[in-house]
């Protein structure tokens, strides 16, 4: 049976549109690789059958927090799913970047696609008045640094309102979350590690 605590990791919560085939590919193949039938998924992991199936044609949304559940269920970590075959790649173009969007109106753009990198840098660019639903938790240290606008950065209920040129350095298993406190588009970069969390 899957471990509940295993999923407290990452972007927890943070919904993840799954339309692109690519990745429902990779999760009907990461099933049937290990034999497994959308019921025993289903069973194992607290997902509908129609939600797995769904999901492998990439006909639905899932959450971060439910995506890493079903990817930690398979034993592949984000990185795996997001990043290119590993290389000795230097320079990392803006057109080959992978784009999550949310449907809490947060775009992630994955800056690296390299599987061995020691860190994970994301860019976070959150709609008017976007916050995530859940505060998150995760694994590693994050670093994060406020490009564009004004938030809240919530960390263990106790919020901090962060302008342009701030950043915070802190333990990513601590309960923290993001809010653009503008009326216009405001990005984040964040960088965690280790990757692929």
């Amino acid at each position: 049976m899957y471990k509940q605590d295993a999923v407290e990791r990452w972007f927890l919560g943070v919904p993840f549109k799954v339309e692109d085939e690519e990745v429902g590919s990779t999760l009907k193949k990461l099933r049937t690789e290990r034999g497994l039938s959308i019921k025993k998924v289903s069973e194992d992991t607290g997902f509908s059958t129609s939600s797995v199936s769904r999901l492998e044609n990439g006909k639905t949304s899932i959450t971060i927090k439910d995506l890493i559940k079903l990817l930690d269920y398979y034993g592949v970590k984000m990185a795996e799913v997001f990043s290119s075959p590993v290389s000795k790649k230097l320079v990392f173009r803006r057109d080959e970047r992978r784009e999550v969007e949310s449907q809490e109106n947060v775009r992630l753009e994955f800056l690296m696609d390299l599987k061995e990198a020691e860190v994970e840098p994301i860019l976070a660019d959150f709609m008017p008045g976007a916050q995530y639903r859940d505060v998150l938790k995760h694994g590693g240290v994050e670093f994060a640094l406020v490009l564009k606008g004004e938030f809240r950065f919530e960390l263990e209920n106790v919020d901090h309102v962060l302008h342009e040129g701030d950043c915070v350095y802190f333990p990513g298993d601590k309960a923290h979350g993001w809010q653009n406190l503008t009326d216009s588009d405001a990005s984040v970069l964040m960088v965690i590690t280790p990757p692929g969390l």
